[in-house]
């Protein structure tokens, strides 16, 4: 086994506590693994070990030696939309000029408009932007993403998104967990919601777990979109499958998204600003993850989901990017982290670990993601930063110089 280690940064953030013990709520910033002058030893892809001060172990096979810096586990942006075509910046200035989400929804615009521009699109124009938008994830020091589908709107086109998204884990070093979000808006072939919704169930759910397009399944629970009667068949069929659920919910309205993925045993509810407290009770029963998008809010308006409601009754919350063409296209997480510390109550242990450890979890990755504890995947990159807490209050502005996945630099370095 060829051994390397990095050495000689100011700081290093392991998460290794919240790792050994498993814990996702009342994240301390003890929890964090916080190592000065410290260093790391890889090998076989994984972390080997890692220490303050100097090392001492058998001489390694390569020694990377750093002139200080921080090293943060890579971070996992645990909800995405990053395969689509056309261009919404026409509704971001719509936005400014104060129409609603829902106002440029019901004039056409919105997962509609996007639809059409992706159905028209080639697949090799769609693979391209697709590449596009890892590689600036990356970029920015991302090394895991939740990626879905979800501007096809028909089974075919659903089918078609899935397998761009599929393939492209054979071009980027990046782990990308797929999801169908099938149930996105109103299918144009489909006289109802309902209609649309068995269609999905009976037919594109059984063909993605037989090709193994994904794992998991998300719907749009909101009023004015799906209602939980219309996602409860394919939320069955998915579980039916092996496929995992992670769900949109109460994002405009308390459209009792909360309620059902806790009750159909969901990974996560994502966005929740009008989530319900029995919602919320619910969830922590189930050990349904909250994923925040504070970004959404930033772009839409929309109140800032407070995070403290969640966390209080036992939720583990999650923060991720919800990068997408219209109402959201910001892919720095690191800056949603700062956005989530100041506008949605989280404290900055807990902004730390909701964009590594507990976001890998919401995915079902935190035996190997999320953390540099001994074992875990040596995802991980350096910033010219002098602690974590720099991190955090630097709002994303530094990204990182070097990012390496599995052991090895896949950018700069």
């Amino acid at each position: 086994m060829r051994t390397t280690l990095v050495e000689g940064a100011d700081e290093i953030v392991t998460l290794a506590p919240l790792a050994h013990q498993r814990k996702f709520v009342g994240i301390q910033t003890s929890d964090l693994g916080r190592l000065r002058h410290g260093w790391l030893l890889v090998g076989d892809s994984r972390i080997l070990d890692s220490g303050s001060g100097r090392y001492c172990g058998p001489e390694p096979d390569q020694r990377i030696k750093l002139t200080g810096g921080l090293i943060m586990p890579g971070l996992v942006d645990a909800h995405t939309n990053p395969v689509f075509a056309g261009s919404s910046s026409d509704e971001f200035a719509l936005r400014a000029d104060g129409v609603s989400y829902q106002q440029i929804a019901a004039q056409g615009g919105g997962i509609q408009a996007t639809m059409q521009a992706t159905r028209a699109a080639s697949i090799a124009a769609l693979e391209a932007k697709l590449d596009r938008q890892l590689q600036q994830a990356l970029r920015l020091g991302i090394t895991t993403l939740e990626v879905k589908s979800g501007y096809g709107l028909s089974v075919p086109e659903e089918l078609k998104l899935l397998e761009i998204l599929a393939a492209s884990r054979q071009r980027t070093p990046q782990t990308l967990a797929v999801t169908c979000l099938a149930l996105h808006a109103a299918s144009p072939e489909h006289s109802s919601l309902a209609s649309y919704a068995q269609a999905v169930a009976e037919e594109l759910l059984p063909e993605i777990a037989r090709r193994k397009l994904a794992e998991w399944v998300d719907a749009f629970i909101e009023t004015g979109y799906f209602s939980v009667e219309d996602v409860e068949p394919v939320a069955q069929k998915a579980r039916a499958l092996g496929l995992g659920l992670r769900l949109h919910a109460d994002e405009f309205s308390d459209a009792g998204g909360a309620a059902a993925a806790a009750r159909w045993q969901a990974s996560t509810a994502d966005h929740l600003q009008f989530a319900s407290d029995t919602g919320i009770a619910a969830m922590a029963q189930a050990g349904t993850i909250a994923v925040i998008l504070p970004g959404t809010s930033l772009y839409t308006r929309i109140p800032f989901t407070n995070a403290r409601r969640f966390i209080d009754c036992g939720v583990a919350v999650a923060v991720a990017t919800d990068y997408n063409p219209g109402s959201c296209r910001i892919h720095n997480l690191a800056m949603i982290a700062g956005v989530a510390a100041v506008q949605s109550g989280l404290r900055a242990a807990e902004a730390v670990a909701a964009v590594t450890y507990v976001a890998a979890a919401s995915l079902r990755l935190d035996h190997r993601k999320g953390s540099l504890a001994n074992g875990f995947d040596a995802d991980f990159a350096i910033y010219e930063l002098e602690c974590c807490d720099d991190w955090l209050a630097d709002f994303g502005h530094t990204p990182p110089t070097q990012v390496w996945i599995g052991g090895r630099p896949v950018y700069g370095g």
